[in-house]
C-alpha cells in the first residue's frame, strides 16, 4: 500500500471516531423524545342551545294555480291573453280550429239519420211479421228475428247519438276558458301551433294568496327544521314579510341537487308581486350541543373523537363523538364531553393518548 492510500485510511478511521464520541455523548433523553412537549391551544367548552343561519333565494308565485290545457287536439287560432292579465270565471283565453271538429259533427249527424232509417225499417218489417204471424203465414222464429232486429237498431240509434253529443261536446272544447277568476301566470303557445290534448298551454293564479318558492341545497335541509324565516325584494330590501314554511318536497332534484320549499307569505305587500325575486334569512331549530371549530375533530379507534386536557396531569385523552350539525367554519357535537372540559383546538393531530402537553386556552 502507498502512502497517499495509507493516509486516506487513516483519515476515515478518525473520522468514524469522532462522530462514535458525538453519538455517545449526546443525552439519552434527546434520542427518545423526553425534552420535547406538544404545545396545544384548547377551547373550554359549555352546552348550548344552537341554531344554524339560513340564506337563499327565490321567488314570488301564487300560492294556488293551476295549469289549464285543452280537451281536444288541434291548431291554435287565437290567443287572447298574455302574461300578467287579469281574467274572469268563464273568458275564454284562446281558440283552436274547429274545421275538423265540425266535420266529426257531420259525420255523427249522419250517423244518427242512417241509424233512424234502419230502426225505420226494422219496425216496419217487425209490424209486418207479427200480422203474418197471426194470420199463419210466418213463423215464430221469423217473427223473433224481426224483433232482435229491431232492438239492435235502437242500440245502434242510441250509439250515433253518443257519438254526436260527443262531436259536439268536442267542439265547445275547442275554446279553452278560465274556470276561475285570477291572473295569468304563463302562456305556453303560439297562434299556428298545434298542440296536443291536456298539453299545459296557460297557468292561472288563482287568489290572492302568495308564496316564496326557493331551491335549497339537499344538504342545508339536513341541519334540522326551519324555526323562522323573513323574506325581502332584491331589489327593494326595505320591502319586507314574514313568511311560514308550507311544503318541502319530498323528493330531490338530481341533476341540481336541491329541494323545492314553499312558504306562504304572512300579509304579502302590494310590491311582492308574481315572479318578484326574494332573498330569505331564518334559522333552524335550536340543536343542544357543544360548538367547535373543525380542527378540533379528530379519529381513534375508527370512530370521531375530539382529544381533551386533563389540567391534573396536562395529558391528553380521547373522547367520542357525534356530529349534530355543521354551521359555517363551525361544528355542533356531543357524546362523551362534559360542561367545562377543555378542548385541543389546534395541534389535535400530533395527539396520542396520555401525551403530556403543554396548552394555552382560547379566547372565548
Amino acid at each position: 500500500m502507498d502512502k497517499k492510500a495509507r493516509n486516506s485510511s487513516a483519515y476515515a478511521l478518525g473520522l468514524v471516531l469522532l462522530l462514535s464520541s458525538v453519538v455517545e455523548g449526546a443525552p439519552a433523553m434527546a434520542a427518545d423524545g423526553a425534552d420535547f412537549v406538544q404545545q396545544v391551544v384548547v377551547q373550554r367548552v359549555h352546552r348550548q342551545d344552537v341554531s344554524r343561519p339560513l340564506h337563499v333565494t327565490g321567488n314570488i308565485a301564487a300560492a294556488t294555480s293551476s295549469d289549464l290545457a285543452f280537451r281536444v287536439g288541434g291548431t291554435v287560432v287565437d290567443r287572447l291573453v298574455q302574461t300578467g292579465d287579469t281574467v274572469k270565471a268563464g273568458q275564454v283565453l284562446a281558440r283552436l280550429g274547429t274545421a275538423e271538429l265540425e266535420a266529426n259533427i257531420t259525420a255523427a249527424n249522419a250517423g244518427v239519420a242512417s241509424a233512424k232509417a234502419t230502426l225505420d225499417l226494422a219496425t216496419s218489417d217487425l209490424a209486418r211479421q207479427k200480422s203474418l204471424l197471426d194470420k199463419g203465414f210466418t213463423t215464430r222464429s221469423t217473427y223473433d228475428q224481426a224483433t232482435k232486429s229491431v232492438d239492435v237498431a235502437k242500440a245502434q240509434l242510441n250509439i250515433a247519438q253518443s257519438q254526436l253529443q260527443v262531436a259536439q261536446d268536442n267542439l265547445s272544447y275547442a275554446e279553452l276558458k278560465a274556470g276561475s277568476d285570477g291572473v295569468i301566470t304563463a302562456v305556453n303557445m303560439e297562434i299556428g301551433q298545434v298542440v296536443q290534448p291536456g298539453q299545459a298551454v296557460v297557468t292561472l293564479a288563482v287568489g290572492t294568496a302568495k308564496q316564496a318558492v326557493f331551491d335549497v341545497s339537499d344538504a342545508l335541509m339536513e341541519t334540522g327544521e326551519i324555526k323562522r324565516a323573513e323574506i325581502f325584494l332584491v331589489a327593494e330590501p326595505s320591502v319586507k314579510a314574514k313568511v311560514q314554511v308550507a311544503e318541502i318536497s319530498p323528493t330531490v332534484n338530481v341533476p341540481t341537487g336541491t329541494v323545492t320549499i314553499k312558504a306562504d307569505i304572512i300579509d304579502p305587500p302590494p310590491a311582492m308581486t308574481l315572479g318578484a325575486v326574494v332573498a330569505g334569512s331564518g334559522s333552524t331549530l335550536p340543536v343542544s350541543g357543544f360548538l367547535l371549530p373543525y380542527s378540533a375533530l379528530g379519529r381513534a379507534d375508527d370512530a370521531p373523537v375530539v382529544w381533551v386536557v386533563d389540567p391534573a396531569t396536562n395529558q391528553t385523552l380521547p373522547r367520542k363523538v357525534r356530529l349534530v350539525q355543521y354551521i359555517g367554519q363551525t361544528m355542533v357535537v356531543d357524546g362523551d364531553l362534559k360542561e367545562g372540559d377543555l378542548v385541543v383546538v389546534q395541534g389535535a393531530i400530533f395527539l396520542s393518548p396520555k401525551l403530556a402537553v403543554k396548552y394555552t386556552e382560547a379566547a372565548q
